[in-house]
């Protein structure tokens, strides 16, 4: 039996699927913050994302920073707190599978220094999840990580990274290396550009991640719920034809100095 889950591992809040989806039928999805921010940041992700058979597991990052919490610290003293809240990601998969939840049926996504952490997670996890969302993120290419990614669940992971091309904290460019690099490793990562800053944007680039999700598993609807048609069919769209914001693989990038949101 799928129970809710109050981690031992972190700070966190559970937020319900709806209660018209059978219990068979749910997901759930770990939610990372960026730096500085906290879980509360989340608060209206059901309403926002409208994925009826989704929970949520939000989590507060490990370490305080300002009025929120950090997942690591600055580079370039970083790469510590990356591995310490990995250790932690790791317990946690293991805190959800006890709560009677399949591999397959956790889904992620991660905002700036959530974005990395989920990254990170999939280049090292050894296990497939049922998908994972990067927002306005960078990705961290520790040592040895083609070796081991490759053995990881980054390649039998649904991987989707959306960006703004108008971000002010992680330089685009920044952005594009880092895509340019997972593909040449053969990272069936699908990336997404926006006209957008490093926030996120509910115009498009949500009703995107949402048809993302439900092409990839995510319960599309309950009988008598009416999801927005109009919007459902103009993100399918996008998603079907590739629009021209998506960057090809092997596309030509410049690489400027990277920010560390």
């Amino acid at each position: 039996m799928r129970r809710p889950l109050s981690s031992r591992q972190f700070e966190s809040r559970w937020i319900p699927a709806s209660s018209r989806v059978a219990p068979e039928r749910q997901k759930v999805m770990v939610v990372l913050h960026g730096r500085g921010d906290s879980a509360r940041a989340f608060a209206d992700i059901r309403s926002e994302l409208r994925i009826p058979g989704m929970n949520y597991l939000l989590l507060n990052a490990p370490a305080a920073f300002g009025d929120g919490f950090s997942w690591y610290d600055l580079e370039p003293r970083h790469a510590p707190g990356v591995r310490a809240a990995r250790r932690k990601l790791f317990a946690l998969v293991g805190e959800l599978k006890r709560a009677g939840w399949e591999q397959t049926d956790i889904y992620w996504l991660g905002h700036s220094q959530g974005a990395l952490m989920v990254c990170d997670l999939l280049m090292n996890h050894p296990g497939a999840f049922g998908g994972a969302v990067g927002v306005s993120g960078y990705v961290w290419f520790f040592r040895g990580w083609r070796a081991k990614a490759r053995a990881s669940a980054a390649w039998a992971t649904p991987w989707l990274m959306t960006y703004g091309n108008r971000d002010r904290v992680i330089p685009p460019a920044e952005i594009r290396e880092d895509l340019a690099t997972l593909w040449s490793a053969g990272a069936p990562v699908v990336a997404r550009a926006f006209v957008k800053g490093h926030d996120f944007d509910f115009d498009d680039e949500i009703p995107f991640v949402r048809e993302w999700l439900r092409f990839h598993g995510a319960p599309r609807s309950v009988p008598g719920v009416r999801l927005s048609s109009s919007e459902s069919r103009r993100a399918s769209a996008r998603l079907a034809r590739a629009p021209g914001r998506v960057l090809r693989r092997g596309e030509r990038t410049g690489r400027t100095e990277a920010e560390n949101g």
